[in-house]
């Protein structure tokens, strides 16, 4: 089993400044929405940018960011399934 935090569908189109897609989290009554799954129903993991303007907050850090930030950008080049993925 896996456990997932939830995130908007993706946007039908990339950012044109830099051809990344902007999603955020799901949530309900002010919580993540978030489930526990079975692992083989994870087809791919995913790389996240937090979108954090011109410089990023001194208080993230690696561990922390994912708590912190509630907008991200999808890489979608990270890696060749990723790449296939979205074109």
């Amino acid at each position: 089993l896996a456990y997932v935090e939830w995130f908007f569908s993706l946007p039908r189109v990339p950012d044109p400044n830099h051809l990344l897609y902007k999603i955020k989290r799901s949530m309900k009554d002010g919580m993540q929405l978030a489930s526990v799954i079975p692992v083989a129903n994870i087809h791919q993991s995913t790389h996240l940018f937090p979108e954090f303007g011109p410089t990023a907050p001194h208080n993230w850090t690696s561990a922390m960011v994912l708590e912190l930030c509630g907008t991200f950008f999808v890489n979608a080049t990270s890696d060749r399934h990723m790449y296939a993925t979205f074109f």
